[in-house]
Formats: structure tokens, C-alpha cells, sequence
């Protein structure tokens, strides 16, 4: 749940505009995109709660191009009555017992984070929907606190794509592990939870796509026109 969360994040900052391929080389960057992600867990008596987080902010730019500044948050809570037995599959829960309710949601709510990755957090209401597809609110608070190193690496890679041209990118990217602290109230429920593992990324990255002649179909940075 946590790497589709974080591919929700990253889905939806690829949304740039570059100049024509065979004009110019398109070049995109990713001025800075950070993320926070924690899976939250809590079970007292027969009753666990898990709160799956996914937050990001981030700016980033075509070359030319305006500065475009996004925010993405998604969350996912289920609640389940671990020692209940599912007369079938229906409403069973992957690890046993029975789902009691569970919703997910998003919006474009940003993260609000230190650039060192020291801490961050969040705060929003999401449009969702619960398990039987009726639409919800759901209120989410939720804030990580760095415990780790700051850990840093870089990527960079140069392609030469016979008969359609060359991409190249690099990657500059920081870690920090973190304690988060999670708390979603919907329909009247509310449940809250920490996870010790959770995670404060940030990435700044470039990529330049650079057609050969007459090539006009050419989006190795995305896979589609950026």
C-alpha cells in the first residue's frame, strides 16, 4: 500500500510541458519534490486500525517554461475485527478477521516540510469514498519526525536510443527515516496510530529528451509528451 501510495505522489507531478521534439531538446526539472510516506498500525482488544499516508509537494518546470508548485496527499484507513471469523471471502481482511469499514481518498493538499527533512506534516480534509463506493469526507492529521541520518545520493544516467535519439537525467536525492504520527476521523470514527519506519524523501532531478531529426514521437523521460 505504501509503494501505490507513493506512486500516486509521483504520477502526479509529471504534468510538464516541453518544446517540440525534433525542435529542441526538452528539458524538464524537478526543482524540489518532497515526499512523506508511513503505515500506521494499531490493534487494542480485537479491534486494529491501520492508516496508510502519502504526502508530497513539489515544484518543478518545462525549460521554458513557468515554475509550477503541487501538492498530493492520499490516505487509506481500514478498520477490521481481527478476531472475527468471515463466514467467505467477502469482507475478510488480508491478514484474517473481518473488515469493519475502511475508506480511501485524495486531494491536492501539499506537504508542509522542513528542507533538511527534519520534520513535516499534514493536515487536510479528503473527498474519498468507503469499501461500498459511497462518497466520504475524510479528516487527516498527520506529521513525521526525523529519527535517521540525512543519507544522500545521486543518480544520473545517459542513453543513446538508436534511430530515435538520446535522454539524459540525474537524480540528486535525500532520505531521512522518520517516526510518523497519523489520526483520520470519518463517518464518525476515529482512529489514530505511529509507525516507527516511516520515510521523508526529497528529490531534485533534470531530464532532456533530445530527438534525432525528423523524429516527432520521442518521450523516454515519462513515456508520454511531458
Amino acid at each position: 500500500m505504501k509503494r501505490l501510495l507513493t506512486g500516486l505522489a509521483t504520477a502526479g507531478l509529471l504534468a510538464l510541458t516541453g518544446a517540440p521534439a525534433g525542435a529542441a531538446p526538452n528539458i524538464y526539472h524537478t526543482i524540489s519534490s518532497s515526499h512523506g510516506s508511513a503505515a500506521a498500525v494499531e490493534t487494542v482488544g480485537c479491534q486494529q486500525s491501520e492508516i496508510f499516508v502519502s504526502s508530497s509537494v513539489a515544484m518543478f518546470a518545462a525549460q521554458p517554461g513557468p515554475v509550477n508548485k503541487q501538492g498530493l496527499t492520499g490516505v487509506f484507513v481500514r478498520i477490521t475485527d481481527v478476531c472475527a471469523e468471515a463466514p467467505g471471502e467477502a469482507g475478510a481482511a488480508a491478514g484474517g478477521g473481518v473488515v469493519l469499514f475502511e475508506a480511501d481518498g485524495q486531494n491536492l493538499a501539499p506537504l508542509v516540510v522542513d528542507p533538511r527533512l527534519n520534520s513535516a506534516s499534514i493536515a487536510t480534509e479528503l473527498p474519498g469514498t468507503d469499501g461500498n463506493g459511497n462518497p466520504v469526507t475524510i479528516s487527516l492529521s498527520a506529521s513525521w519526525t526525523g529519527t535517521g541520518p540525512l543519507e544522500h545520493d545521486t543518480v544520473s544516467s545517459h542513453e543513446n536510443i538508436p534511430g530515435l535519439g538520446n535522454v539524459n537525467s540525474t537524480d540528486n536525492n535525500l532520505r531521512r527515516a522518520a517516526t510518523a504520527s497519523a489520526s483520520v476521523t470519518v463517518n464518525g470514527l476515529t482512529v489514530s496510530g505511529t509507525d516507527s519506519n516511516a520515510l521523508l524523501e526529497q528529490v531534485k532531478a533534470r531530464c532532456i529528451e533530445i530527438a534525432r531529426p525528423g523524429v516527432e514521437e520521442f518521450f523516454p523521460c515519462f513515456g508520454f509528451p511531458g
